[in-house]
C-alpha cells in the first residue's frame, strides 16, 4: 500500500509547479478564510487580549508567509527540515514514518516523486464546516471540550500550521541539543592538545646546567691588559713614525740656494766683458775711379727712369675702377647730364608781332563755342592697343631672385642654426651685391602708420618712465623729511644723550689725558736735563774715587796700627745708628 505508482506522476517540471502555486493558493484562501472567522467568534464573545494576542501572532507570521515566493527547491529536505524543527509534531508528519524511512533509503528520485503524491493527496477530503463545528465547542470548562480533544488525539490527519522560516530558531534548538559543527570540534580538540601539552610541560621538572668553569676564569683582566700593551706599542709605532718623517728646521737648502745665486753673479762679474771690435771697412777699388764705371752707372739710371715710365703708362692703360666706383660714376654722369643739359621743350611760343583784334578773336570765339555746343559726336569704339606683350618677361629674374634668397638668408628652423651657405669674403674695393640694381622700396601708409605707433608707444614709454623717476625722487625726499622730523622727535623724547655729545665728551677727556701725559712727559726730560747736569763728568768721578779708596785705605792701615778690627768698628757704628733712630722715634 505504501509503494507508490510512478506512471501516475506528471513527468513536467512546469505542471508540477502550476500544480504547487494552485495548491499554495487555496492554501492561502483558507487560512484567510479561518482567520476572519475566528476573529469573529472572538468579537462576539468579547475576549479581546487574545484577539490581541493572536492579531499579533497572524501579524508576525502573515508577512513571512506573503513574502515567501516560489522558490523551485528540493522538497525532500524542506520536509525534513520542517519535520525535526517541529518540536510538538504535526498530524501529517506524526503519521508518516515510514515514509521517511522511505525518503531516508531511497534515491533522490524517489523522494522528489513521493513529495509530488504527497502534495497531491494533502487535501483530499478537506472541509472548512468541521473546524467550524470544533470552534463552537472549543471552551476549556465545556464537556464538549473534553470529548473533542480526546477525539483530537486519535485523529492522526491534522493542519500543518505555517511559521516563520527563521534559521535562529533553529541555530538556538541546535545550542541547546549540544550539536556541535565540525569547525567547533576541530577547535576544542586543538585547545585540549594545547592544554595536554602546557600540563605536560608544567608537569617537567626544571633542572639547572651547572656553571661552566671557563667562568671562573679571570678573562676580563686578561682582555684589558692586551689592550693596554697594544695601546702601548700603538703609541710607540706612531712616535716612531713622526720621529721619522720630522726634518731639522733649518734653512739649509734655501741658503745654498743663495750661496749658488751669489756665486753666479760673481762669476758673471769676474769675467771680462768682450769689448766689440770696431768696424773697419775695405779700401775703395780703383776702378771705381776709372771714368768708364761713372758712365756706365748714368746709363742704368736713364733705363731705369724709362722702364718705370714704360710700367706706369702701361699699368694706367689696363687701370680700371672698381663696380662700386663705376657704380657712383654713373650715377653722378646722369646727375650731372640732367643738370647741365636743357629740357627741349616741345611747344614753342609763337611771338607775333601785329596786335591781335580782341572783338574779332571773340566773336569768332563765341561761333566755335556754338558749333560745339550743338554737334554731339557719338563715341566710336576702338581696339585697346595693350602694352603688356611688349614689356620683357622678370619671370628669370624672380626665379634668381629666389635661388639667391634660399642661398644667402638664414634659415630661422630649429636644426639649422647658421646661414644656409657661408657668407663670401669680400674685399675691400668689391661693391656691396645688388649695388645699382636694387633700389629702396617707397614706404607704404601701413609702414608709415605702423613706425607711427611704435615712435608713439616709445613715447609713451619714456614719458611713463620719467614720471616714475619723478615719483622715486619725490618718495626719496618725502621719506628723508620724514627721518629727519622722526630723528628730532626722538631725540627731544630719548633722555640719553646723542652719541654727538658722547663723542665730544670722551674726546675732551682724551685731550686733557694727552696734555696730562704731555706735561709728565715734559717734566721726566727736565729731571733727566737736571740729573744728567748734576752729575759729575767722568774724569771728577774717576778723581772722586780713586780718593775715596785712598782714604779708606789710610782708615783701614791706621786701624790696623791701632789693633783694632774694622769689623769691630762696623758693629759699633750699626748699633749706635739704631740706638739713635729709637731715640728719635721715642
Amino acid at each position: 500500500d505504501n509503494w507508490i505508482d510512478f506512471s501516475k506522476m506528471c513527468t513536467s517540471n512546469q505542471e508540477y509547479y502550476l500544480k504547487l502555486e494552485e495548491l499554495k493558493n487555496a492554501h492561502v484562501e483558507t487560512m484567510a478564510k479561518l482567520e476572519s472567522m475566528y476573529r469573529n467568534k472572538l468579537y462576539l464573545k468579547g475576549v479581546q487580549p487574545v484577539a490581541r494576542k493572536d492579531a499579533a501572532s497572524n501579524g508576525c507570521c502573515r508577512p513571512t508567509w506573503e513574502k515567501s515566493s516560489y522558490q523551485p527547491l528540493n522538497l525532500h529536505k524542506s520536509f525534513s527540515d520542517s519535520d525535526l524543527s517541529d518540536p510538538l509534531g504535526s498530524g501529517v508528519s506524526g503519521g508518516s514514518d515510514k515514509e521517511l524511512a522511505f525518503e531516508e533509503n531511497g534515491s533522490e528520485t524517489g523522494s522528489s516523486s513521493f513529495a509530488k503524491q504527497r502534495i497531491e493527496k494533502m487535501w483530499d477530503g478537506f472541509s472548512v464546516e468541521d473546524y467550524i463545528a470544533r470552534t463552537k465547542h472549543s471552551l476549556p470548562n465545556s464537556p464538549v471540550f473534553r470529548t473533542t480533544r480526546k477525539k483530537q488525539k486519535a485523529w492522526s490527519p491534522k493542519v500543518t500550521v505555517p511559521k516563520p522560516f527563521q534559521m535562529t530558531i533553529r541555530e538556538a534548538r541546535k545550542k541547546e541539543q549540544n550539536v556541535k559543527s565540525k569547525s567547533q570540534i576541530e577547535m576544542e580538540n586543538n585547545l585540549l592538545k594545547k592544554q595536554l601539552e602546557e600540563e605536560a610541560e608544567c608537569q617537567k621538572k626544571f633542572r639547572a646546567n651547572p656553571v661552566p668553569a671557563a667562568v671562573f676564569l679571570p678573562l676580563y683582566h686578561e682582555i684589558i691588559q692586551r689592550n693596554e700593551e697594544r695601546r702601548k706599542s700603538v703609541k710607540e709605532r706612531s712616535k716612531l713614525k713622526l720621529l721619522a718623517s720630522q726634518k731639522p728646521f733649518k734653512f739649509i737648502e734655501r741658503e745654498k740656494q743663495r750661496n749658488e745665486i751669489r756665486k753666479m753673479q760673481l762669476r758673471d762679474l769676474s769675467t771680462p766683458e768682450k769689448k766689440p771690435k770696431p768696424f773697419k771697412a775695405k779700401p775703395i777699388p780703383k776702378c771705381v775711379y776709372s771714368p768708364a764705371v761713372n758712365d756706365k752707372l748714368q746709363e742704368e739710371e736713364l733705363y731705369r727712369e724709362i722702364r718705370i715710365r714704360m710700367r706706369a703708362e702701361e699699368l694706367l692703360r689696363n687701370s680700371s675702377l672698381p663696380t662700386s666706383r663705376l657704380a657712383l660714376k654713373n650715377t653722378n654722369k646722369k646727375k650731372k647730364h640732367k643738370c647741365v643739359e636743357p629740357k627741349e621743350t616741345e611747344h614753342k611760343p609763337k611771338i607775333k608781332p601785329d596786335v591781335p583784334d580782341f572783338e574779332r578773336l571773340h566773336q569768332k570765339f563765341q561761333k566755335w563755342l556754338l558749333q560745339k555746343k550743338q554737334v554731339k559726336h557719338l563715341t566710336v569704339c576702338e581696339p585697346f592697343d595693350l602694352r603688356t606683350p611688349h614689356i620683357p618677361s622678370n619671370k628669370g629674374k624672380i626665379l634668381r631672385d629666389i635661388q639667391e634668397d634660399e642661398e644667402r638668408l638664414k634659415e630661422t628652423r630649429w636644426p639649422y642654426a647658421s646661414p644656409r651657405r657661408k657668407p663670401q669674403m669680400r674685399g675691400a674695393n668689391s661693391p656691396p651685391s645688388g649695388f645699382g640694381e636694387s633700389k629702396s622700396p617707397k614706404i607704404t601708409q601701413s609702414t608709415q602708420r605702423r613706425l607711427q605707433a611704435i615712435r608713439n608707444s616709445l613715447e609713451e614709454k619714456r614719458k611713463l618712465e620719467e614720471q616714475q623717476k619723478r615719483n622715486r625722487t619725490k618718495q626719496k625726499q618725502r621719506t628723508k623729511k620724514l627721518q629727519k622730523i622722526v630723528t628730532t622727535r626722538a631725540e627731544a623724547n630719548d633722555p640719553h644723550q646723542s652719541l654727538a655729545q658722547m663723542s665730544k665728551s670722551k674726546l675732551e677727556t682724551f685731550r686733557n689725558y694727552e696734555k696730562q701725559r704731555m706735561q709728565e712727559y715734559l717734566q721726566e726730560l727736565q729731571e733727566m736735563e737736571e740729573r744728567v747736569n748734576q752729575r759729575p763728568l767722568l774724569l771728577e768721578r774717576v778723581t772722586q774715587k780713586n780718593a775715596r779708596i785712598a782714604a779708606e785705605k789710610h782708615y783701614s792701615n791706621t786701624l790696623r796700627a791701632l789693633g783694632v778690627c774694622p769689623e769691630f768698628v762696623s758693629k759699633k757704628g750699626q748699633t749706635t745708628k739704631l740706638l739713635g733712630c729709637s731715640n728719635a722715634e721715642d
